[in-house]
């Protein structure tokens, strides 16, 4: 988001912030000179320099506004703030305005008369204009962000339906799904019972890997159900090569994820593991809730000789899942990464 002053923008908004002043100039002008036996140069002198400070403390009163991020905190506390700011604002303003009138108009006991008598209509008139710049300024935000969502949206939906065939492809892999039949047709020789349970989990696994194509978001449990599957078909291939464990906290299985987001890392775990290693790969993920978020590790060991102490691969999972977190949560830095101790780990933080 834009840190300027949306006045400064553009040359319409200034033109229209200058003339609302000059308006605002000229209507207190006439009041006082009909209301008050004052002579008009005080009144004049008064005037504008109440008003030009007003109007070069609204400029500024932007940036306490855009950087504080009120939608997070309480109204309390946000009320507090604009009253800590509009008292502030009255006391700087007003005292400059009298000393600066004081001693280019008047300096007796005429213009102190005076300022006592507006004093009240200077302090009301503060707190209105100030009420209304607030409300534009906070207007303007909220107008910027829902078009910041909604463009975000936009993307987002473009590349989801752009991308549709590729995601497909990438979720029902021709190879895995390949190997695993004949995986499964071997086994039918060896184990019938088996081999039926594995046609089961791979009919499960595809059904829903098309389904979740066509929604938003699945629950942890329904996601975590599914990897189960890939991974015991990914075993049948690879026997004792590979061993899985998946803990799961108990508040955590009705939580609300991205469908399929977890996919492409325990890919990634098999791919550039299992598939590199001539040892045993264990692939652990744990899923606990933290605060106000969804705290997921995913970690495989690696075959350091083997791939020269650094994982191998393109990285296009990890990208592409850092891409759909920015998209949704506005943060790309919500997926970590790290190799620690001879293990690749994914740490995942999804809001809640």
């Amino acid at each position: 988001m834009n840190s300027l002053n949306p006045i400064l923008k553009s040359y319409w908004a200034r033109m229209g912030y200058v003339t609302a002043w000059i308006l605002s100039i000229n209507i207190q002008i006439s009041v006082g000179y009909y209301t008050l036996d004052v002579p008009l140069h005080v009144i004049l002198i008064d005037t504008l320099a109440y008003n030009i400070l007003f109007a070069i403390c609204f400029l500024r009163l932007w940036y306490p506004i855009r950087y504080n991020s009120w939608e997070q905190k309480s109204w309390q506390f946000n009320v507090a703030v604009h009253i800590i700011l509009l008292f502030s604002l009255l006391l700087v303003c007003i005292a400059l305005n009298c000393a600066f009138t004081y001693l280019f108009s008047a300096k007796d006991g005429t213009y102190l008369t005076f300022a006592l008598r507006v004093l009240p209509w200077k302090i009301v008139e503060g707190a209105l204009l100030y009420a209304i710049v607030v409300m534009i300024y906070y207007l303007y935000i909220y107008v910027e962000r829902l078009n910041e969502k909604v463009a975000n949206e936009i993307r987002l939906n473009k590349m989801l339906k752009d991308g549709e065939l590729n995601l497909l492809k990438s979720q029902i892999n021709p190879h895995f799904l390949f190997n695993s039949l004949n995986s499964v047709n071997s086994l039918i020789i060896k184990d019938v019972n088996q081999s039926q349970e594995m046609l089961v989990a791979l009919s499960d696994y595809l059904r829903y890997t098309v389904l979740a194509t066509h929604r938003e978001t699945s629950t942890l449990k329904e996601e975590m159900e599914n990897i189960r599957r890939y991974l015991a078909i990914e075993q049948l291939r690879f026997g004792d090569k590979l061993a899985y464990e998946i803990s799961v906290a108990e508040d955590c299985p009705a939580l609300k994820l991205p469908a399929m987001l977890l996919q492409p890392l325990f890919e990634n775990a098999v791919k550039h593991g299992v598939y590199e290693s001539t040892e045993t790969v264990n692939i652990t993920a744990k899923a606990v809730r933290k605060s106000a978020s969804l705290h997921i590790e995913i970690s495989n060991n690696f075959d350091a000789e083997a791939t020269g102490g650094q994982r191998k691969g393109s990285g296009t999972g990890l990208k592409n899942t850092r891409a759909q977190l920015r998209l949704l949560y506005g943060d790309s830095a919500l997926l970590q990464t790290k190799v620690e101790d001879g293990k690749f780990v994914v740490t995942l933080k999804i809001p809640v």
